[in-house]
């Protein structure tokens, strides 16, 4: 588990392999997606997708081919190599951003890996673990920070376990009897536990018997201290759900990727707790212009703005797998589109000669950073220089040219 240089690995991993289906996706208005990385569809379990993450920075880090790397602005970088591969169960940040958590299912084994150094640290063994999600800093008492993984139980069925940063002892059962199979978590900002039960169906009816369940911090903090939880304890907020492989919280809302072998395509779903946790897709995927294939694994940045249209990169992004096991294999990043108003380069909602002088005074006199530079590239030509206060002057003064759209209303940028 050596770290090699990103020049070897660039040369070894450029160029991607072209995908064998077009990747499309039902989209809402005001969001876009890029899918800046395929892989090999048809390679082993143990060399598939298992697992992604996104750092602080926005760089993506991924379990693929045997291997644990991060794309910097320099290239991709290998962390950590496993040979054979082995099949990856999540991958998940640590709480201060310096490391990744790394699981397998073949060994039941986690690992930590340094961002900036590489190499995998064996640190626990969870039987089958399947998801893992850190309790934010906001959480209550001994609970903040603490990693909880889900996994085989005690019981016939599955548990939720404490993380103890010790391969060789005993973890701390802190929900059991959950479902047939372990399920995604997440935790919101308050440390109250979201845990969706995973591969049960009605007898009766045949419909899926999902349910989403919260646990409050408090119940938490009480069963670290050996009050174990039963799946019952928590509060079911949604039923009938199907086919949620992993779960985040973005922006007030939670996400899941689900594997569409209800709806007969994949897609990611947001739950919406003000409208009553009501589920509805968010994006749904398409193969050559057909639903189809399944969405995996998720993580989230968060940004300093909502996930919202209109809002940009400022509004974060989502980073989601997709994949058929034959011949598509790959990631896409989802982000709101940016809305402003072309010309608007100090963001006071007015076109005019201020606008000029704000360009002039950024470019040559030390002056503040535009909070839009798209608005400020008034000709539109991609960069940002004296042509574009010229080009607003001569509109403003001379009859020349209005700017390119979006004028004179706000709105996206023509694509």
């Amino acid at each position: 588990m050596n770290l090699i240089s990103p020049l070897a690995l660039s040369i070894l991993l450029l160029p991607l392999s072209p995908l064998a289906a077009q990747v499309s996706y039902q989209l809402g208005a005001g969001f876009q997606v890029e899918s800046p990385y395929s892989y090999d569809a048809a390679a082993p379990f143990e060399l598939q997708v298992g697992g992604l993450a996104i750092s602080r920075q926005g760089e993506v880090i991924i379990n693929e081919g045997g291997e644990v790397r991060i794309h910097r602005e320099e290239g991709p970088l290998v962390l950590a190599t496993f040979s054979p591969g082995v099949f990856g169960s999540f991958l998940v940040m640590d709480p201060d951003g310096r490391s990744v958590w790394f699981a397998e299912s073949s060994e039941h084994n986690i690992y930590r890996i340094a961002l900036e150094t590489g190499g995998a640290e064996l640190v626990d063994r969870i039987e089958f673990n399947f998801d893992m999600a850190f309790a934010p800093a906001g959480a209550p008492g001994e609970l903040a920070g603490k990693g909880f993984i889900t996994g085989l139980g005690n019981s016939p069925e599955n548990s939720l376990w404490l993380l103890d940063d010790d391969p060789g002892q005993p973890n701390i059962e802190i929900i059991t009897g959950i479902s047939p199979f372990s399920g995604p978590l997440t935790f919101d900002d308050e440390g109250n536990l979201y845990l969706v039960t995973s591969g049960l169906t009605d007898s009766r009816t045949g419909l899926p018997a999902e349910k989403l369940v919260r646990f409050s911090a408090g119940q938490l903090a009480e069963a670290i201290s050996g009050n174990t939880l039963q799946s019952s304890d928590g509060d079911v907020l949604r039923t009938e759900m199907a086919g949620l492989y992993n779960l985040t919280w973005l922006d007030g809302r939670l996400y899941g990727t689900n594997l569409g072998f209800q709806s007969g395509g994949g897609s990611i779903d947001v739950i919406d707790p003000e409208r009553g946790f009501t589920q509805a897709s968010f994006a749904r995927l398409e193969l050559d212009g057909e639903t189809g294939g399944s969405m995996i694994f998720l993580s989230a940045k968060p940004g300093p703005a909502d996930f919202e249209p209109g809002s940009g990169q400022a509004g974060g992004s989502l980073l989601a797998s997709y994949g058929n096991y034959v011949d598509v294999s790959g990631l896409s990043l989802f982000t709101p589109e940016l809305f402003f108003l072309r010309g608007d380069s100090n963001h006071d909602n007015e076109v005019d000669i201020s606008d000029a002088v704000s360009i002039i005074s950024y470019l040559f006199l030390d002056g503040l950073a535009l909070q839009t530079e798209q608005a400020a590239d008034i000709n539109a030509d991609g960069a940002l220089d004296l042509a574009d206060a010229v080009y607003l002057l001569n509109f403003l003064y001379r009859g020349g040219p209005q700017p390119p759209t979006p004028f004179p209303q706000t709105g996206a940028a023509p694509r």
